[in-house]
């Protein structure tokens, strides 16, 4: 025995490891490949969130991983499971998300066979996560759960997947929870921000482009208050717009799909481009066209800075965090400028572009989503959390919403259709006192809607707006745009949403008008759980 800690399995090992790392919930589809982790699941202190899709379970760890800087867990079965939950995993890849993926496996006596649900672990997931370990030892139980647990956080941030063969699982062992490994902290040296301070002072218009994860509100002020005292212009990457808070005078919105094309002219013509807790990828530089050339600096976790294009003429490796602590300090040593004029102006454009006219659309027909942006807008709370997946309904969430606090916004900035629903329900349930909204189109609510009904069995509080225009709208618009007249494979059937809606459980409500909207959103914030609104648009109405 180790520690007077009586043996147990395998599979209740890591239960208890994974409370030693201070899991609240583990999101699953059940399988018979790793029955003994449920059965430890039954008395832990873990939430054990069950779903109704592996793709579901896996965006809902993800989510919950971005909301709260901890991996997210979530537990598929083998073959099937482990496959519909490839896009979570994906996506935490691409957007830099900590999760770690446990998947049941096939008895090791009968690999190679090509046994029922049999699969190649590291084929699958090898060049999409940080790490791929399959428990062949019951012993290294808990090793392997703190393992993939600070893999998943250190550096930059991605899932791990751990496979568990059915058979290890029931094997008993004396080994013991352990402590959580600890994490290097990354902070910047006084040459990194004297280095920094001399290209700030040579440039006449830096700009600073923020993003990626373990933000903190602090971090964010301290940011918010250095780009206004040095006169530094501040844009987000593709949904991280959530890092700075929306009122900052600096902020001059977000960066890739639906921005202005004057924030990208004013990236474009910036002389200092100073990449913090993200690099300069496709999506925000228009696919490596705006401010290649530019002077570079590029501050975060990752000392491989992956996924940077172009210039880099210095590089910090810190946490956000850490760097927002040392810039505070510095800041009160350094002399404030005025704010440049062309900051103001970018600033004038931004609010004038985020603010929705509430007289929109006011025809007797359909909805118009710029007006009832302005309703929401005006009834939801400063810290709401916006959700939504991948599509042309986000643009008028991702323009007309601001946040005012990280975590405020999720949204796959890899593009994956289907996240904005149980990205919400695991907002729901991470921060129940906040108010939850997710925007959702009709082909992306229909590839994990299911998940309602586990919103209606754990009490998620959320509201869904199903932007229905029948048809896949951002493929639409590329058609219009490359072969006109011509539509082709992107049409739509839906159901009505509403009673969908009413059948799981939640509150439903079909809107088929502008002058509709107000009473129902207000009746779906007074819901006593999930409400959906089901929003009927144009059709031929869509943003780029």
């Amino acid at each position: 025995m180790s520690d007077g800690i009586a043996a147990c399995s395998a599979g209740h090992l890591i239960v208890r490891q994974l409370e030693a790392e201070g899991v609240p919930r583990a999101y699953c589809v059940p399988g018979e490949s790793y029955l003994d982790v449920l059965d430890g699941l039954h008395d832990s202190s873990i939430e054990t969130v069950v779903c109704r899709q592996e793709g579901g379970a896996g965006f809902m760890a993800l989510a919950e991983g971005r909301l709260t800087g901890r991996a997210g867990v979530a537990m598929v079965t083998r073959g099937p499971g482990a496959s519909n939950a490839f896009i979570a995993v994906h996506t935490a890849w691409q957007d830099a998300t900590p999760l770690v993926l446990f998947v049941g496996l096939i008895p090791t006596e009968v690999r190679g066979r090509e046994a029922f649900q049999e699969f190649d672990l590291a084929g699958w997931f090898g060049s999409t996560a940080k790490k791929v370990v399959t428990l062949d030892n019951p012993a290294s139980a808990a090793h392997v759960v703190a393992d993939a647990m600070h893999t998943a956080v250190s550096g930059r941030p991605g899932p791990v997947i751990v496979g568990l063969p059915e058979e290890v699982l029931l094997e008993m062992t004396d080994g013991a929870p352990l402590a959580p490994r600890a994490r290097a902290r990354l902070a910047p040296g006084a040459e990194d921000l004297a280095a920094l301070d001399r290209l700030i002072d040579a440039a006449e218009r830096p700009m600073l482009v923020v993003g990626g994860e373990a933000w903190t509100d602090e971090a964010s002020g301290s940011v918010a208050d250095w780009a206004e005292a040095r006169g530094i212009g501040i844009a987000a990457v593709f949904r991280a717009y959530d890092v700075i808070d929306h009122d900052c005078p600096n902020y001059l919105g977000s960066l890739g799909y639906g921005r202005r094309d004057s924030l990208a002219a004013s990236l474009d013509a910036a002389d200092l481009q100073i990449f913090l807790g993200c690099v300069r990828s496709d999506v925000p530089s228009d696919s490596y066209l705006l401010g290649i050339d530019a002077t570079t600096a590029v501050i975060g976790p990752d000392g491989d800075a992956h996924g940077h294009f172009g210039r880099c003429d210095l590089q910090i490796v810190s946490s956000v965090a850490e760097f927002g602590t040392a810039i505070s300090t510095r800041s009160a040593e350094r002399e404030t400028r005025e704010q440049p004029a062309w900051i103001e102006e970018a600033r004038a454009q931004q609010l004038e572009f985020s603010t929705p006219d509430h007289a929109a659309g006011a025809a007797d027909s359909y909805v118009d989503l710029e007006a009832a942006m302005a309703v929401v807008r005006e009834r939801m709370q400063r810290d709401a959390i916006i959700t939504y997946g991948a599509g042309n309904h986000a643009v008028w969430a991702q323009r007309f919403l601001p946040t005012h606090g990280f975590p405020s916004a999720l949204g796959p900035r890899n593009g994956a259709m289907g996240f904005g629903v149980p990205a919400a329900i695991a907002a729901g349930l991470v921060f129940p006192e906040r108010q939850v909204l997710s925007v959702a189109g009709d082909g992306c609510f229909l590839m994990n809607g299911q998940e309602l009904a586990t919103a209606v069995g754990y009490g998620a509080k959320i509201i869904v707006l199903i932007v229905d225009n029948g048809c896949y709208g951002t493929i639409r618009l590329h058609q219009e745009r490359d072969y006109p007249g011509r539509p082709s494979g992107t049409s739509l059937t839906n159901p009505d949403f509403a009673e969908l809606a009413k059948s799981y459980g939640a509150f439903g409500a079909r809107v088929e008008t502008t002058a509709q909207f107000e009473d129902a959103f207000v009746k779906a914030l007074a819901a006593d759980g999930p409400a959906v609104l089901h929003l009927l648009t144009d059709p031929a109405v869509r943003r780029p």
